[in-house]
């Protein structure tokens, strides 16, 4: 089931291989720089450590057929929903939230690998025969795929990680063939919740959105991560401070400063040149993705890898404009440059996912 027919090796995509490891030293350098409480300056080592392993199962995930990935969906899936009720029995809870599983000295956090699992469970159910052609009942029948490992989620709470999952429905139901007007029937339902959804959300995350709309309402409490974020971001200007200089990052004004908020360490750093060129990386994967499905025959092919792309272009857009102020704060990091093993292992599976379609795209 692993092994790779040598003719496939001239369609791998080495190019979107490349900026994996690209990403690993932009991600080690700028998190060599910063002393993060107890794990003092090892962060970096740890980010590398799990880049290595994140590479190991993207080249594990690209050697596997897509389509032997798809039909196992179903269990792939439940083992995913297993993980995320398992936090409620052997979770670890930091600030508040309930996320992680500590396996000795690793911290596991499931809702991240469920991503993987959600997309793969999604293509199965609108590629099965029961699905076409996509109507109402196709509806019917993928609401439960994403409903169920939603309200888990929620449920830890991982406000970010569960909006998530719906631009990548709705991208994969675009690209199954959706009729506009059921798709802009579905769009309306969604606006009509919002309203109720209002009263499900925790006091904090309502908070957030408060802020969101009035910045300076509370700006030593909840408003205090964005206001710092974007003096870290303003006083990188032109060409940034440098290792040495992102006093903003290196001392401690800026919380959560090496997971959701690397973007701004990044940008004190290397200024608007540098985030330029990092979100010149971020639109080349993006691209590449979109041009993997897009040129795509075979319809399981072209859905795993929309959704793959469309789950790593969601987190950047909501990361970057969470960051700068731009959408509210909910939480997600920043793919493939936040220090955490299980968003990296994710984010490198995704594009073992691209990979591995792009080898199979010419069969």
């Amino acid at each position: 089931m692993i092994g790779i027919d040598r003719r496939l090796l001239q369609n791998v995509d080495w190019p979107l291989i490349s900026i994996g490891l690209a990403f690993a030293t932009l991600s080690g350098l700028t998190l060599s720089s910063l002393h993060v409480g107890r794990a003092g300056g090892t962060v970096a080592l740890r980010q590398l450590v799990w880049f290595g392993v994140g590479l190991v199962a993207l080249l594990i995930v690209a050697s596997i057929d897509y389509k032997k990935l798809v039909r196992i969906a179903p269990l792939i899936y439940v083992l995913g929903l297993a993980g995320l009720a398992s936090v409620f029995v052997l979770g670890r809870t930091v600030s508040g939230a309930r996320r992680w599983i500590v396996i000795g000295s690793v911290s596991v956090q499931p809702s991240e690998l469920f991503k993987i699992a959600f997309v793969l469970m999604a293509v199965w159910v609108l590629t099965s025969r029961w699905a076409q052609p996509i109507s109402r009942f196709t509806l019917l029948l993928v609401a439960p795929v994403v409903a169920i490992p939603f309200v888990l989620i929620m449920k830890q709470p991982d406000l970010g990680t569960a909006l998530l999952l719906c631009p990548v429905l709705l991208a994969l139901l675009v690209g199954a063939g959706i009729r506009l007007r059921l798709l802009g029937g579905l769009s309306l339902a969604g606006l009509a919740a919002m309203p109720v959804a209002w009263f499900f959300l925790k006091e904090y995350q309502r908070e957030r959105i408060l802020v969101y709309l009035d910045p300076f309402r509370d700006p030593l409490g909840t408003a205090y991560n964005v206001i710092q974020a974007k003096i870290a971001i303003g006083s990188g200007q032109l060409l940034g401070k440098g290792i040495s200089g992102a006093t903003q990052s290196r001392l401690a004004f800026l919380p959560e400063r090496h997971t959701d908020f690397i973007f701004a360490v990044f940008a004190e750093m290397w200024g608007f040149v540098g985030c330029l060129i990092l979100l010149a990386c971020y639109a080349f994967v993006l691209l590449r993705g979109f041009d993997i499905a897009a040129s795509t025959r075979e319809p399981v092919g072209r859905l795993v890898a929309l959704g793959a792309t469309t789950m790593l272009a969601a987190q950047v857009l909501i990361n970057v404009g969470m960051v700068t102020g731009l959408l509210p704060v909910v939480g997600v990091p920043l793919p493939l440059m936040s220090y955490g093993g299980t968003s990296v292992l994710c984010s490198l599976m995704g594009l073992g996912l691209l990979v591995s379609v792009r080898m199979r795209q010419f069969q």
